[in-house]
């Protein structure tokens, strides 16, 4: 993660800057193209699992997406 903004799901849920995303859903990730795919196809406020790479180890976080506002 290039970033993580104050108050998005992704600071919500623990993501770091530095993290390396590898799995959504327990979904392999390969392109940042697949984890937007992914986040679209996913209903709102569903809780989903991120896998990332932290400090040299796999940590879980669970993230709830929602709709951005206008």
């Amino acid at each position: 993660m290039a970033g993580v903004s104050p108050g998005s799901p992704a600071a919500e849920a623990g993501l770091r800057r530095g993290d390396i995303m590898v799995e959504l859903d327990g979904k392999p990730i390969v392109t940042t193209t697949a984890v937007q795919r992914l986040m679209v196809e996913d209903p709102i406020d569903r809780q989903i699992e991120i896998t990332v790479w932290r400090n040299g180890a796999l940590v879980d976080v669970f993230a709830r997406p929602r709709e951005l506002a206008a």
